[in-house]
């Protein structure tokens, strides 16, 4: 009995003596499977184009030497200038009127040192025949030190209202084109104020505003194509030479200058430009944040196609700034390249992937 009991033990054990096929709960991972991906572009921001105008390049103010009150504008905005020539006068006859008084003030200052001397050289002469006291001797010594002083301060006054009058002239210390006039005549002016902007006209560059984040991104020296409002004046380019470090914290935009290369005559001061980045000379890629594998060292997931396979390849990379959730890749990838752009935790180096989802 305890034989048949054992034999039959056996064969219900038996997968030969099962009621149905046998179900395992190994699960088999295929090798092969789809991926999130996208291409590296060169084009971070949707529109690339910027207003703007054209500036000068070398500006300088120009004011007065002296006080005044301004008779004459001889020039507006616009004018191109001469070395030398006039471009504003003060009103004349109020220096004529301080040299007139200088004068006066000095004529009547050395008088009064001719007398004190005078005074001075006689009492003197009755201290020498002991008729005059030490203190005469004294205060006439001291009176004619005064009087000496006065008329050399009366004569320095004049020197000045002379060389005021001389500088009731603005003149134009070099060729240029006027920018903008910042007084009008009859205005009081003092000396050092700012009364007109000129600028080299040769001398020109291209000022634009742009997103603060789009600034972080611009490469040193990237290039643009600066575009003539006007029709039928060809476009120009131009290369990346300042960004402000101030931004605009009212728009959130920063200013850029441009250097024009070798601009035509169109391209005037004050004319209104359009500007648009050139991203073939110097591109600018970026890719999401969930693309960024963080190891000894950043880096993507890149795919390339071996025969008919398509597998994923760790590339390191090195990151710029991060702009509105996507980061800037400085180097490490090319124009073009497919990078895997979610689930980038699961993959290993050489592993095959499978067709792109979008």
């Amino acid at each position: 009995m305890k034989r048949i009991a054992l034999s039959l033990c056996l064969c219900l054990a038996s997968p030969l003596f099962a009621a149905g096929p046998v179900q395992t709960s190994e699960v088999v991972v295929d090798g092969v499977r789809p991926v999130v991906t996208e291409f590296i572009s060169a084009n971070p921001v949707e529109e690339r184009q910027f207003s703007g105008v054209i500036r000068g390049e070398d500006v300088a103010a120009l004011a007065f030497q002296t006080s005044g009150r301004l008779a004459a504008m001889n020039v507006e905005a616009g004018d191109r200038i001469k070395a030398g020539q006039g471009l504003a006068t003060l009103d004349q006859i109020t220096l004529a009127q301080d040299v007139t008084v200088a004068e006066a003030a000095l004529s009547s200052a050395e008088a009064q040192a001719e007398f004190a001397q005078t005074q001075y050289d006689r009492v003197a002469a009755l201290l020498a025949r002991n008729v005059a006291t030490t203190a005469q001797i004294e205060a006439a010594r001291a009176a004619r030190d005064a009087a000496l002083a006065q008329a050399e301060s009366a004569r320095a006054d004049l020197v000045r209202a002379r060389e005021a009058a001389g500088y009731g002239q603005l003149i134009a210390p070099r060729d240029g084109i006027v920018l903008n006039t910042n007084v009008e005549p009859g205005t009081m002016i003092s000396p050092g104020v700012s009364v007109m902007e000129i600028a080299d006209p040769t001398g020109r560059e291209a000022i634009i505003d742009v997103a603060e984040s789009f600034a972080m991104i611009i490469p040193a020296h990237g290039r643009f194509t600066v575009y003539h409002r006007a029709e039928g004046v060809a476009p120009v380019e131009a290369e990346l030479n300042v960004i402000e470090p101030v931004a605009e914290t009212s728009l959130d935009t920063r200013r850029l200058r441009l250097i024009l290369i070798d601009p035509p005559k169109d391209y005037r001061i004050g004319t209104l430009i359009t500007a648009s980045y050139n991203s073939d000379a110097a591109p600018v890629m970026t890719l999401p944040q969930s693309a960024i594998l963080t190891q000894k060292r950043p880096g993507v997931w890149r795919i390339t196609t071996e025969g008919e396979k398509r597998i994923a390849h760790f590339t390191p990379v090195t990151l710029g700034a991060e702009v509105g959730g996507r980061i800037v890749i400085t180097e490490g990838l090319a124009e073009g390249d497919e990078i895997i752009t979610h689930g980038v935790h699961g993959l290993e180096d050489g592993q095959e992937v499978g067709e792109r989802l979008q």
